[in-house]
């Protein structure tokens, strides 16, 4: 749709960032239980993470892909935030599958910080935040909300295909205060140093480790 002028390259890029994740936690439900399924599961976004890499880096042309997930037209722009996407979601993966701390950080990563920028461009023009001009009052609302929501429904997804223990107050208070905290980092002013795709789920994990 990017590449036939239908969409926005940005919107295409944020909508790929926003629906992708979400659609492959989803996708964890239905492995088995055998001690294999999370690496097979991490297959998906590793080959999908080396395939940006060989575009990125030149190796392979797909002016398509360029177009859909980049935010000015450049291929080295996949070897940053769509090249981190997929290494947060791989290794989140292999190492938190089917766990409470997994699925919020890359619900806050996926939903959370996808909305941010989409409804951010859109209705953000005139509540910049004081500490960051570049971010806003909209966008900022619309990373909580869609990391909330998200989190709270793939949550229940899993609790009801019996991946997780039943869900009580506590647990939405932990996951509103994950949110609210990566909520924060998102609007600071450092990505210029780190990119959203490293330090919104990081934090995310850690704080989920700690608390789930």
């Amino acid at each position: 749709l990017a590449e036939r002028g239908l969409i926005e390259q940005n919107l295409s890029r944020k909508l790929i960032h926003t629906t992708c994740g979400p659609l492959f936690i989803l996708s964890w439900l239905f492995f088995t239980n055998s001690d294999l399924a999370r690496y097979l599961s991490a297959v998906i976004p590793f080959v999908n993470g080396l395939r940006l890499f060989l575009i990125g880096s030149g190796t392979v042309a797909n002016a398509a892909a360029v177009k859909a997930v980049s935010r000015k037209g450049g291929r080295e722009e996949l070897l940053k935030g769509p090249f981190y996407y997929t290494i947060v979601l791989t290794l989140s993966t292999v190492v938190f599958w089917r766990n409470p701390t997994g699925i919020v950080a890359l619900s806050i990563m996926c939903g959370g910080d996808g909305l941010a920028d989409i409804i951010g461009r859109r209705f953000g023009g005139n509540n910049s935040l004081f500490y960051n001009r570049s971010k806003s009052v909209a966008g900022s609302t619309a990373m909580f909300l869609g990391s909330f929501l998200l989190s709270e429904f793939l949550l229940m997804a899993f609790t009801g295909f019996g991946f997780l223990d039943s869900m009580n107050a506590e647990t939405t208070a932990r996951v509103l205060f994950i949110c609210g905290v990566t909520t924060v980092v998102e609007s600071l002013p450092i990505n210029k140093y780190i990119d959203d795709n490293i330090s919104v789920p990081l934090v995310a994990l850690a704080l989920g480790s700690n608390l789930f």
